[in-house]
């Protein structure tokens, strides 16, 4: 959802696009969820599906030995793509932020082809560095932690945008506005149950970027 509207400076008709594709993409994710949830649930008694830590590979179990293997292979093929479409989007927001003057003015660099190829790198980098992380049971809180921290950065931004588009449309469009409030109520309730602990955290690396903040801004201004 959030994804989409990334890369909005280098798309032909981002008025058209991004909207169109952020809603397809929001639907089609949705309806396999659903779907899929759905078949895991009637495929597997209840009893064990409550102790169950492969799922849907148990689900496949019904198809054969070789079952849990496609479903392994599927999911492999599924992270790699979706691997390869975060480390292009991830590329655009620091160039992003560099061009509002609220990161450094390295990011602004694209090669000859107009790819930010240095926020590339380091998009790159990190994820990299992260799924390496994963495989390490020592690091498994590690990224752990690092997975919610980043779920919770994504969802304040959410809650910041549904405030502005319900203070926005309240005057001139009441149904946009009924729709921003749902979506501030959702994304506040999703904050809420990351935890106390995890919003107690991420309240404090909020707060040790805003030193930054305030000191590339009286820079630019």
């Amino acid at each position: 959802l959030e994804a989409g509207a990334i890369p909005a400076g280098d798309v032909e008709d981002p008025e058209r696009t991004v909207p169109r594709a952020s809603l397809a993409g929001t639907i089609t994710v949705a309806f396999v969820y659903i779907a899929s949830t759905y078949a895991v649930m009637r495929l597997v008694p209840a009893e064990v599906l409550v102790d169950s830590v492969l799922p849907y590979a148990d689900a496949a179990a019904g198809m054969g030995s070789w079952g849990p293997y496609l479903i392994a292979f599927g999911a492999v093929i599924a992270t790699a793509g979706a691997l390869n479409g975060v480390i292009f989007v991830v590329g655009q927001m620091p160039m992003a932020l560099a061009l509002d003057g609220l990161a450094p003015r390295l990011f602004r660099q694209r090669n000859g082809k107009g790819a930010p190829q240095l926020a590339l790198w380091l998009g790159a980098s990190l994820g990299s560095l992260l799924l390496l992380m994963n495989y390490s049971k020592s690091l498994i809180e590690a990224f752990t932690f690092l997975a919610v921290m980043s779920t919770l950065s994504v969802l304040v931004p959410l809650l910041v945008s549904a405030a502005a588009e319900f203070r926005y449309s309240w005057r001139s469009a009441r149904g946009w506005s009924a729709i921003a409030a749902l979506a501030g109520l959702y994304s506040l309730f999703a904050i809420l149950g990351s935890g106390v602990s995890s919003i107690g955290w991420g309240l404090l690396l909020f707060a040790l970027g805003l030193p930054i903040y305030f000191a590339l801004d009286r820079r630019t201004g």
